[in-house]
């Protein structure tokens, strides 16, 4: 039984195809046209078993050549024999409903091939075609899989955040809890009219230093809010910060009456800052210096100026932190260093992020190091003088001789950062 076809292509086409399907022996019945709209009429007077079509023909084309056949004959198979070698191309003709798609510079003896398969419920590619599209497979396979591993690792941060979130709130009801706590004692015993002038001078001393650690609080929270807004506004100029690093550690240290803190500051320190925020990353520092060393072990601040800019450093003798906690508190807010059953000495987990991002936006760089015999420095490095770049100096040993590269801490800063200040 012959097989009737029906061929739509220019007419030197259509002479490559009659040739290929004669010489091919088959028994064939063949209509040809060169006319996308009439190949519509014919293949529905003539109901063609296969249609062979070049789908960049002048009416009807691509997609809405094939879609336009499938609808007027739907039990016909469509191969699509073109010169053009797009597998987005092959992709549409495949998804209009073609069977086939084929390319002429495989030759007409390619599409006497691709008639008997397709009759038979197979799909014809051109060779070119077929490795293409497996490209593009393998590739969205990997961008597929690749997706799913960044959207585990986002799902697997965002849990994260929401737990160093709930922490945080934790931190907050504890480090607030206590100065709330004295403050109302401390009004309730005010209002005994009885208390002598001696003691009642004493719990008003009190009650200061409670609201002061409480404005403590809503400041970094403040500042914290403005860093991650892109809103605060540094007020950068050459100034002297040793007397402001003096005043920080003597603050600190009638805080932490049982921490001494062993001073190596110069006479004078000319560096590009912004005087209440530079003496805000002091304060951090130190505070968590003071929090985490044993009584009576000193906290050791150094300040000195280098070819590299003004570099503080902060050293406790504490337990010391891993570099991983390290990391994950420049990094990321909320993160204590401490479990929250644990919280004698833990503040609130955002004072080391705030560091960091102040120090960057002072266009410094900051870093820190675990000690082998214990302890913690952490240490930071401010330009001179407007637009310099700052560069990791070398660290300084206790009597201030160079000993090599300072060791960054891992995803914490690069080795050089920009100053941006204006």
């Amino acid at each position: 039984m012959s097989t009737r076809l029906l061929l739509c292509d220019t007419a030197d086409g259509l002479a490559q195809l009659q040739y290929a399907l004669i010489k091919s022996g088959g028994d064939f019945q063949m209509e040809v046209v060169t006319d996308s709209f009439r190949a519509v009429d014919v293949a529905a007077r003539t109901q063609p078993a296969a249609v062979v079509t070049e789908i960049g023909l002048e009416g009807l084309s691509g997609a809405e050549l094939i879609r336009r056949l499938i609808a007027t004959v739907p039990e016909t198979r469509v191969i699509c024999w073109t010169a053009v070698p797009s597998p987005f191309a092959a992709a549409e003709m495949l998804e209009a409903g073609a069977s086939g798609y084929l390319l002429k510079e495989d030759g007409p003896e390619a599409v006497t091939r691709a008639v008997r398969a397709v009759l038979d419920g197979n799909v014809a590619l051109s060779h070119r075609i077929a490795d293409q599209l497996s490209e593009r497979f393998a590739d969205a396979i990997r961008q597929r899989r690749q997706l799913e591993v960044t959207l585990a690792e986002t799902s697997e941060r965002l849990e994260h955040l929401t737990s160093a979130k709930a922490e945080f709130l934790a931190n907050i009801s504890h480090e607030l809890r206590t100065p709330v706590t004295v403050a109302k004692g401390i009004a309730y015993v005010l209002k005994n009219r009885g208390v002598p002038d001696e003691e009642r001078q004493e719990f008003v001393e009190k009650l200061e230093s409670s609201l002061e650690k409480l404005m403590a609080l809503v400041d970094e929270m403040l500042t914290i809010a403005e860093l991650d807004r892109g809103t605060l506004a540094l007020q950068l100029s050459r100034i002297d910060i040793a007397p402001i690093i003096r005043h920080v550690a003597d603050e600190t240290e009638r805080q932490y009456p049982g921490v001494p803190i062993e001073r190596f500051v110069p006479d004078t320190l000319p560096a590009m800052a912004d005087p209440a925020r530079i003496a805000e990353v002091v304060r951090q520092i130190l505070d968590n210096a003071c929090r985490y060393s044993p009584g009576g072990q000193a906290v050791n601040l150094r300040a000195r100026t280098m070819d590299e800019g003004v570099v503080v450093s902060v050293t406790d003798r504490g337990e010391g932190m891993g570099r991983d906690v390290v990391a994950q508190a420049f990094n990321e807010p909320f993160s204590a260093g401490e479990e929250i059953l644990r919280k004698e000495r833990s503040g609130i987990g955002v004072g080391l992020h705030m560091v960091r991002q102040l120090i960057l936006q002072h266009g410094g760089i900051i870093w820190a190091d675990p000690l082998p015999a214990g302890g913690t420095r952490v240490s930071f490095c401010l330009p001179l003088n407007r637009g310099e770049k700052v560069v990791a100096p070398p660290l300084l040993s206790a009597e201030g001789t160079a000993e090599g590269p300072v060791p960054v801490a891992p995803a914490v800063d690069q080795p050089r950062s920009t100053v941006t200040s204006s």
